[in-house]
């Protein structure tokens, strides 16, 4: 590059910027709100208090909809990946007769609202006999979650270099042998980035669960809002940061183990 090149201007770099904190805004307010002494916002804050957290972990509902929640997503996540690698190897390596057919249904979850998703599976599984309940929230957010693990699997897969698999091949290795050890290792950014993505969409999915959350059975996002139909109080702003917490720690975990350039450019 010339010396007086530029790679963005100062408008590009203000424009940004301005981006940047207008998507963030609403979370550091549901920070600050958070620890807000009061049960109404006001500014100046009267004070800070981490009182409300101790409300959210000492409320029964709020910790069985945690455990709901928790179970649900260490169910759907690795029942995702585990439909979605062989998905995305047979995407990236085979040909076939309506491949793309096939991946374009299998990202349209993404297209469909939720709020559609969620009656059509409140609908479907409760004229095949499951109904609402914690099983219809694990089929229903694995067929809505897979996309994000297929797609980044995807990605990686097309960063893989098959050379690779033609020479373990040709030296005698079977096609499973192949997989498992030459293939399957090199797709470990593209299993954490999708896991994450995945396991966070169902711990913190809304437009599905409420259609399929019963009284006994409920999600956090759903006992949220059922909270403050009654109650106004910063209570669910403290569920919202644990949340957050809670992505951003799974986020920097994964990227220390594979590196945060990798887990989600997937070279």
């Amino acid at each position: 590059m010339h010396g007086n090149y530029k790679l963005y201007s100062p408008t590009v770099l203000a424009l940004t910027l301005a981006t940047a904190f207008f998507l963030l805004a609403p979370v550091m307010f549901i920070v600050i709100y958070a620890f807000n002494d009061s049960s109404y916002f006001s500014w100046p804050m009267s004070g800070l208090s981490t009182r409300w957290f101790a409300n959210f972990f000492a409320n029964d509902r709020f910790m069985a909809a945690a455990k709901t929640s928790m179970t649900m997503g260490a169910i759907v996540t690795p029942l995702s990946l585990a439909i979605a690698v062989p998905t995305a190897y047979a995407l990236v390596r085979c040909e076939f007769r309506g491949r793309e057919l096939i991946n374009a249904l299998l990202m349209s979850p993404l297209l469909i609202p939720g709020v559609v998703t969620g009656i059509a599976f409140l609908i479907y599984l409760s004229n095949i006999g499951i109904g609402p309940g914690f099983t219809g929230l694990v089929i229903a957010m694995t067929c809505f979650s897979l996309p994000f693990a297929v797609r980044t699997l995807v990605a990686n897969m097309h960063g893989l270099r098959p050379e690779l698999e033609d020479v373990a091949r040709n030296l005698g290795a079977g096609d499973w042998p192949v997989f498992w050890r030459i293939v399957l290792p090199q797709l470990r950014p593209g299993l954490l980035a999708g896991g994450t993505f995945v396991f966070v969409e169902a711990i913190d999915n809304f437009s599905i669960s409420v259609f399929l959350s019963t009284a006994d059975v409920s999600t956090l996002p759903v006992e949220g809002y059922s909270y403050i139909r009654d109650f106004d109080d910063p209570t669910v702003a403290a569920m919202a940061v644990v949340l957050i917490a809670l992505s951003t720690a799974l986020v920097l975990l994964a990227g220390r183990l594979v590196g945060l350039n990798r887990m989600f450019r997937i070279e």
